[in-house]
């Protein structure tokens, strides 16, 4: 008791895009793809720069803002490996 929808009879068999519909389709795209980047960078800045401990407020500030990503990975290996040994310790 399945019905199949049949097309219409004298509707025209599409047959794609053109070259210059594929091309403005594909620059179509790539600006919404350029468009979110760069909404995507600035909302990451803003974030950044709301940053408590970065706001250079105090010594703390000072300290933080002047840290590398590598000096961050450094600092929570050593406290992760002070905090492991501790607890390990029954």
């Amino acid at each position: 008791m399945t019905k199949k929808i049949k097309a219409a009879e004298n509707a025209p068999e599409w047959r794609g895009f053109d070259i210059d519909e594929l091309r403005y389709q594909q620059a179509y795209a790539q600006a919404r793809l350029e468009i979110c980047k760069e909404r995507m960078a600035a909302s990451a800045q803003g974030l950044y720069s709301n940053s408590a401990l970065t706001k250079g407020h105090g010594i703390m500030g000072k300290v933080l803002g002047s840290l590398n990503y590598m000096d961050y990975i450094f600092l929570a290996f050593k406290v992760g490996r002070k905090a492991y040994s501790l607890f390990h310790r029954k």
